[in-house]
C-alpha cells in the first residue's frame, strides 16, 4: 500500500507528463514522435481501436524515469521493479488508454482538439483524472512483477542446505536432490537443470557456463519483480547476506579474504514462476562480482548459520533507521570483502560511517560506536582515532596508498597490526553487534 503522502507525489508527476504528451507536433522538434493503434486490444474486431500519433517531450521522458522510481521505492509490491521496464509500461499504459472514455475525451484525441492529454481529459476533476489514469498504469506494473528464483554459485563454499527465513534467502547444497526438487517445481524451466553439473536436461538446447560447473554450494534468492529488478533486488539481498556470514567468519578462519587466481564468478540464472509471463523459462545474465576467488575453502557450520539467523531476527525487531544503517553498512561490508587493499580499507570504513556516523561529527560518533563495540579492549579508542587519520590522509590527498600513510610505522610498531586488518576487524565486529540489546 502506498502513503498517501506518497502517492500524491506520484500523481503531481503523472499530472506533469499528460502536459508533456503533445496531441499537435509542436514547433520544437526535440519532442520524440510516437505512432500507435490505441486500446488495450487494438486489432480486436470488437474494438473501438484507432491509429494515432502524439509527441512526448525530453520533460515527459524524465516523467516516465521518476514516475517508475517513484513507485519502486513507495510501493512494497514493486520494489522488484526496474526504472527502464516500468517507463515502457506507463508509456504503454497511456497507448492503452487513450480509448478509455472514462478517462480521456477520446474525440478531442482522435481529431487533436486539445494541446496535451491533460487538456483532453473526460473529466473536469484533475484529481479524479489523474487517479482513474494511475489506477490503470499501477495494474500494470503489478502485473508485470512475477516471481523469480535467483542462483549464484559459491565456489569453494560448502554447506548443508539452509532456508534463512527472511529476503527469500536460502542455500542449497548442489548434492541436494530433494531440496532442489522443493525449490525448482515452483519455477517454469527450473526441473530441467542440474545444480550438481550446472547444465540442462537432455534435450534442452541451452548453454551452460562455466561458473555453473562445479559448485559445492548455490546462494539463493526467491523474489517477485521484472527480470532486470528482481536481480539486482536478488543482488542486493545476497551482499547483504555474504556479508554477514563473513562477519561471523572473519575471526575463525585467518585467510578468509586471502584470494586465489581463480576467474571471479559473474553470472547468476534466474527461473520465473510464469514462462508465459515473461517470455522466457530462465535467463542467465550478469549479476555481478559477489564472492571472490577464496584461496581457501570454506566449510560453513549450523552455528555460524544460526548466528546469522539470529542477526536478521534482531534487523527484522529494530527501528527503520536501525535497519537501514545496517543494510547499507552491510553492503559497504561486502565490496570491502571484494575489493584489495585501498578500496577495501575505505569501503570498510564507510561501513563503519553507515553504522555510527553522523554529519558535522562522524569521528567522534565512530569512535563512540567502536568503544560500544569492543567495551574491555581499551585500545580501540585510539585505534579508531588512527584508522580515522588514515582515512583522511587517503581521501584527502595525503596519501595514495596505505603503504605511503607518513604513520604506518608508528602504527604498526603501537598496536602489533595492520590497519587493514583492524578496519576490517572493526567493521564485520561492529555488523555482528550494532543491533544487539
Amino acid at each position: 500500500m502506498i502513503k498517501p503522502r506518497d502517492l500524491k507525489k506520484i500523481t503531481q508527476k503523472l499530472l506533469d507528463l499528460t502536459k508533456q504528451v503533445h496531441l499537435q507536433e509542436p514547433q520544437n522538434k526535440s519532442s520524440h514522435p510516437i505512432r500507435f493503434f490505441a486500446g488495450k486490444h487494438p486489432f480486436s474486431p470488437l474494438g473501438n481501436s484507432f491509429g494515432t500519433e502524439w509527441w512526448l517531450t525530453q520533460r515527459g521522458r524524465d516523467c516516465y524515469e521518476d514516475i517508475a522510481n517513484m513507485a519502486r521505492s513507495c510501493d512494497p509490491q514493486l520494489r522488484g521493479g526496474d526504472r527502464e521496464s516500468f517507463g515502457k509500461i506507463i508509456d504503454k499504459s497511456l497507448q492503452e488508454n487513450a480509448n478509455n472514455n472514462k478517462i480521456f475525451n477520446v474525440d478531442k484525441i482522435v481529431f487533436r482538439q486539445a494541446n496535451n492529454l491533460l487538456e483532453a481529459r473526460a473529466v473536469d476533476n484533475i484529481d479524479e483524472f489523474v487517479s482513474r489514469l494511475w489506477s490503470e498504469i499501477h495494474a500494470n506494473l503489478v502485473k508485470s512483477m512475477t516471481d523469480w528464483l535467483v542462483l549464484y554459485p559459491l565456489h569453494r563454499v560448502k554447506s548443508h542446505s539452509f532456508i534463512l527465513g527472511f529476503d527469500g534467502m536460502s542455500l542449497l547444497s548442489s548434492s541436494d536432490a530433494d531440496r532442489w526438487q522443493e525449490l525448482s517445481s515452483h519455477y517454469s524451466d527450473a526441473k530441467y537443470w542440474n545444480p550438481a553439473l550446472g547444465t540442462w536436461a537432455e534435450g534442452m538446447d541451452r548453454d551452460s557456463f562455466k561458473d555453473f560447473q562445479l559448485v559445492p554450494t548455490w546462494l539463493v534468492c526467491e523474489v517477485s519483480g521484472t527480470a532486470l529488478g528482481s536481480k539486482k533486488l536478488a543482488a542486493r539481498q545476497m551482499r547483504t547476506f555474504l556479508a554477514v556470514l563473513f562477519s561471523y567468519l572473519e575471526n575463525r578462519i585467518p585467510l578468509l579474504l586471502y584470494k586465489s587466481g581463480a576467474d571471479k564468478a559473474f553470472y547468476s540464472i534466474q527461473f520465473p514462476k510464469d514462462a508465459t509471463q515473461v517470455g522466457c523459462g530462465s535467463v542467465c545474465d550478469s549479476i555481478g562480482n559477489l564472492l571472490p576467488p577464496l584461496l581457501e575453502a570454506i566449510d560453513v557450520q549450523p552455528e555460524t548459520l544460526s548466528e546469522v539467523q539470529d542477526w536478521y531476527v534482531q534487523r527484522a525487531s529494530s527501528p527503520d533507521p536501525v535497519k537501514k544503517r545496517a543494510t547499507t553498512a552491510s553492503h559497504f561490508i561486502h565490496y570491502g570483502i571484494i575489493h584489495d587493499d585501498l578500496e577495501r580499507f575505505l569501503h570498510f570504513f564507510f561501513a563503519l560511517d553507515a553504522l555510527f556516523g553522523e554529519r558535522h561529527k562522524v569521528e567522534q560518533t565512530i569512535i563512540d560506536g567502536i568503544k560500544q563495540t569492543f567495551p574491555i579492549n581499551t585500545t580501540w579508542e585510539k585505534r579508531v582515532e588512527k584508522l580515522f587519520d588514515l582515512r583522511s590522509d587517503l581521501v584527502h590527498g595525503g596519501a595514495s596508498e596505505i603503504s605511503d600513510w607518513k604513520e604506518l610505522e608508528g602504527y604498526r610498531r603501537l598496536f602489533k597490526s595492520e590497519p587493514l586488518k583492524d578496519v576490517k576487524t572493526a567493521a564485520m565486529a561492529a555488523l555482528r553487534t550494532y543491533m544487539k540489546p
